[in-house]
């Protein structure tokens, strides 16, 4: 009976006790793991042995990837002298990448946490030189490559490592697919995780065929359903006159449509506004809870709607090439908030939309709009403002170096 073999990749001098429960925990859950110090890999005698634990990963059917304090072994063929060498740990992910093999990430819990540290800084860097400078639209990555570079040299790491270990985070948090992250503390915390992921794999092959049946049923049913409503509203518009000819009323019809639409764009923005108040933590133990970023001590006006909607037209100019905003610059010009230091921003294209249907809407719709935005605003509102160990008391420095 054929088993899934998967290959564990990681760093082993720092991470070689975890490796071996890794070991022990895939066989026993009826699994084979693939590791290099257990004799896993076929060596080609003509090949290097850091390939040969390339070519091993197409064989395999899921990739864990495992990133502590180190960087790792630099790649045998790596010569490049312009940027950071790749790790044999790195040029293992790629592979898997490549290769589309399903994959599980875990992160250090207290890299993960001096890393966004890092991007904090090094983002606000960025912007303020972009604020400060014209750069043609040609050169905005090699100059925050630059920056970047410049940025590093001068950036104290907690550890020598970490300049290429958050290298190798840089990459793992741009991919666009299959960028699930977990972070742990102990082997305890990756256990619990691959138990539950390979549970629900599990469920899944068990469920697939009704699956597929369902994904080709329920759009076919939305369909349907669409057209009946269709109908049914037409026929209600029809009207018969004296020649026995119907006639429908095509702009009674067009309104239900638009309500429709209505009403899903309400739900979009109510989504968007929730997101710049509220955001995500992480606790001592690494679980993820939705915290509130700012607290406005007094009610927003219709007036004061606006001013904030018409004052996105800068901060969309000045942000154009971050990926996040704060709340500070957000609510700077608003002498009546306080705010929580999360580890996650706002993402730009959230400010962006906003801004974009707002300017679409006429005059005499702004209004309408402002008011949406300042009563989902006054829901936020703290009249005794809490302290910041109230307001976040898991983000006190307690790392362990």
């Amino acid at each position: 009976m054929a088993t899934p073999r998967i290959f564990v990749s990681s760093t082993c001098y720092d991470l070689q006790e975890i490796r071996f429960q890794l070991k022990h925990f895939i066989d026993e859950f009826g699994y084979d793991s693939v590791m290099s110090e257990f004799d896993d890999i076929f060596y080609d005698y003509n090949t290097h042995v850091q390939d040969s634990c390339l070519k091993e990963i197409s064989k395999c059917q899921l990739f864990l990837l495992v990133v502590g304090n180190n960087y790792g072994s630099f790649y045998h063929q790596d010569k490049h002298h312009d940027k950071i060498p790749e790790s044999v740990t790195l040029k293992e992910f790629r592979s898997a990448l490549e290769k589309r093999l399903p994959k599980h990430i875990f992160i250090n819990k207290w890299v993960d946490y001096d890393y966004k540290n890092y991007t904090r800084v090094l983002e606000k860097d960025i912007l303020i030189y972009f604020k400060e400078n014209d750069v043609p639209d040609n050169k905005i990555e090699d100059t925050k490559n630059a920056i970047k570079k410049d940025f590093d040299t001068k950036y104290h790491f907690n550890h020598d490592s970490y300049k290429y270990v958050f290298y190798f985070l840089d990459i793992i948090h741009d991919l666009k697919e299959g960028n699930a992250i977990n972070t742990f503390e102990s082997f305890a915390d990756i256990k619990n995780s691959l138990r539950k992921q390979w549970a629900g794999l599990m469920y899944e092959s068990l469920t697939r065929e009704d699956k597929f049946i369902a994904s080709v049923i329920q759009p076919l049913e939305t369909k349907i359903d669409l057209i009946e409503k269709s109908l049914s509203k037409l026929l209600e518009t029809k009207n018969i006159d004296k020649e026995h000819k119907i006639t429908f009323d095509l702009a009674s019809l067009s309104k239900n449509t638009d309500i429709e639409s209505l009403e899903k764009k309400q739900s979009e923005i109510d989504v968007l506004l929730k997101n710049i108040v509220l955001g995500s933590e992480y606790d001592s133990y690494g679980n993820y809870y939705e915290a509130q970023r700012v607290f406005f001590n007094k009610k927003f006006d219709l007036e004061m709607a606006k001013r904030w909607l018409n004052s996105l037209k800068l901060i969309v100019q000045n942000y154009k090439w971050s990926k996040f905003i704060t709340t500070e610059a957000l609510f700077k010009d608003f002498q009546m908030s306080k705010f929580a230091n999360l580890s996650d921003g706002i993402y730009y294209r959230n400010i962006l939309d906003i801004y974009t249907f707002y300017n679409s809407l006429m005059e005499s719709e702004q209004d309408s709009f402002a008011n949406t935005v300042m009563d989902c605003f006054n829901n936020f509102v703290e009249y005794t403002l809490p302290t910041p160990a109230s307001v976040a008391p898991h983000l006190v420095d307690d790392l362990p170096f």
